[in-house]
């Protein structure tokens, strides 16, 4: 729109709606499919920033080319590596111009119709409370696309509790907030280096916001070598930290499902079913968490069956 006075004009630029931030990092493998999924969206009003954390491989030059082909699409960097995906995101947050943030992971996908419909929800809904909207999630194989499980996730009154015990909010890609909360609450901490979107959700909901969700797929998490060889000794004493920062009381560390699950994960079945005891001994936990920690201990005995009781368990959900 332009406006004209007598001594001057004066353009004003229409701002996007929607700020989507990828931290990227090494991502060469990755970062086209996923910059193309936010190409394709059906909404268009958006910008794209992406932040490089001082990538080493071909990452910055394919993403050029996209910078040529799409004004939307911007470029910057930190000032140098932080080891994690927490300080790439502050930069997005802080250079950011639209009414809401979405998160998209640099090597996870979005379905076309993503943003279109989390921002749906936000704007159709009455809840002054409203702080995050997210959806359910495809778990895919990278080196085939196969799905391995769907994430269904859908908690929303609990959903503070919930969090506190595991991070059903698997990935940042599922997630779209307003801007003006982190105005209110703070940036990410980079602190954490694997747990910082976490931290963040909990912070949100602690600070009186809600959760909503599209109950839909429309998120592409894959699996590949990089993500699955995250550092886990790191992941549980971020977990320790990230506890005491964020439970005010409401749990003891022996109450949360991370612990018990973690354990499992690891093979180290005698410390799985020591957690999953306390789960079920707890007062404050759910009589359905308690029968699928009593699940779990019986499946330290048969591990391999961990993927026909989850398909089980989501039907009976």
């Amino acid at each position: 729109m332009c406006i004209i006075s007598q001594n001057y004009v004066i353009f004003i630029m229409s701002m996007p709606k929607i700020s989507i931030i990828i931290p990227t990092y090494n991502s060469s493998l990755f970062i086209k499919r996923t910059i193309q999924s936010v190409i394709n969206q059906t909404y268009t009003d958006w910008e794209l920033l992406i932040i490089d954390d001082q990538s080493t491989d071909n990452t910055i030059k394919l993403v050029n080319e996209y910078l040529k082909q799409d004004k939307r699409i911007k470029l910057l960097k930190t000032a140098q590596n932080s080891g994690g995906p927490a300080t790439p995101k502050n930069i997005g947050i802080e250079n950011a111009v639209g009414k809401y943030v979405a998160f998209l992971d640099h090597d996870d996908e979005w379905l076309p119709e993503k943003l279109e419909k989390q921002l749906k929800v936000f704007e159709t809904s009455n809840n002054n409370k409203l702080g995050l909207v997210s959806c359910f999630i495809n778990i895919r194989n990278n080196n085939d696309g196969k799905i391995i499980s769907k994430q269904r996730g859908l908690y929303k009154k609990n959903a503070l509790n919930m969090l506190l015990q595991y991070n059903f909010l698997i990935t940042s890609s599922c997630i779209m907030t307003k801007r003006e909360i982190f105005k209110k609450i703070g940036l990410f901490d980079n602190k954490f280096k694997v747990s910082d979107d976490w931290d963040m959700w909990l912070r949100i909901l602690k600070s009186d916001y809600e959760l909503d969700y599209t109950p839909e797929c429309l998120v592409n998490y894959f699996v590949h070598e990089q993500n699955l060889s995250s550092n886990r000794e790191k992941e549980i004493e971020e977990f320790k930290r990230l506890f005491n920062k964020n439970n005010n009381g409401l749990y003891r560390m022996e109450d949360s499902w991370f612990l018990s699950y973690y354990y499992f994960k690891n093979k180290q079945y005698k410390l799985s079913r020591k957690y999953y005891l306390q789960n079920i001994l707890s007062k404050k936990l759910s009589f359905l968490i308690k029968i699928k920690a009593f699940a779990y201990i019986i499946l330290t005995f048969s591990p391999k069956l961990e993927y026909s009781f989850q398909k089980v368990w989501r039907k009976l959900k």
